[in-house]
């Protein structure tokens, strides 16, 4: 078994790509460190990390910079081994074969849809279901294998921390907790500046590849400062340092999971 990770925004970045993704790497290590989960080793490959692991990996869905991550069987590039493994992915009712070719090798997507289906529904006794169905079963081609699954969990995207400096969040309310952690989505590594007693724990289950460190005054070694003023309530802050305000925009658009 194995875990693919996908990522989406990293793949934009150009000539820093592998940065970006040299330091998703490392995050997703320290995660699974932390978490004690065995793994043997890691391998990027077009757009994708493989991990080689043996265990679930649930808590990749708190790592910065992941799209989503999937459970997987890689298997060699031969129809007979991917039909004997696909068909092992079906859980019951209706279902759906989506294959992506992220190599333009071996057989088409559609043909590969079209044999794979076609095995599992006979063999199970299954209709297939192109719109709503119960199962999908998906197939990525590439790095020469297929690799197969049937889940697709939902990471909470954005860039992996440390790849946009270190930045002071000024801790004083609870709202300053949600803007800690959008600022985190962006890639940046936060220091609290704790000026009052507020519990700050949602922030930490999203703190892999550095460690969350708590200061009474704004630090030196620092790019900017976070504050949680919103559309409503702009102050007018003292510091001499860039001010962010994260929370001054519209929050409908945010992934209500990370201010929970």
């Amino acid at each position: 078994m194995v875990v693919i990770v996908r990522y989406s925004e990293i793949g934009l970045k150009g000539e820093n790509r592998i940065k970006f993704e040299n330091r998703l790497i490392e995050n997703i290590k320290d995660c699974l460190n932390k978490n004690y989960v065995e793994f043997d080793r890691m391998v990027r490959k077009r757009g994708r990390i493989i991990v080689y692991t043996k265990e679930y990996c649930d808590c990749l869905r708190y790592v910065f910079g992941i799209k989503s991550f999937s459970p997987a069987i890689e298997t060699c590039l031969n129809i007979e081994e991917i039909k004997r493994n696909a068909v092992k992915f079906y859980t019951g009712g209706t279902f759906r074969i989506t294959t992506k070719r992220l190599e333009k090798i071996f057989l088409t997507s559609q043909k590969i849809n079209e044999i794979v289906g076609d095995y599992i529904r006979k063999n199970k006794r299954a209709k297939v279901d192109l719109k709503s169905p119960d199962v999908e079963i998906g197939i990525e081609i590439f790095n020469g294998k297929a690799y197969i699954f049937n889940q697709k969990i939902k990471g909470p995207g954005g860039l992996p921390i440390g790849v946009s400096g270190k930045v002071a969040l000024i801790l004083d309310n609870e709202k300053a907790v949600d803007a800690g952690i959008l600022l985190m989505k962006r890639g940046c590594e936060i220091v609290v500046v704790e000026k009052k007693k507020i519990d700050f724990k949602r922030m930490e289950k999203f703190c892999y590849g550095f460690k969350l460190k708590i200061k009474k005054n704004v630090p030196k070694n620092i790019i900017a400062i976070c504050v949680s003023d919103d559309l409503k309530n702009i102050k007018k802050w003292k510091y001499k340092k860039l001010i962010l305000r994260p929370l001054a925009t519209d929050l409908n658009f945010l992934d209500s999971r990370l201010l929970k």
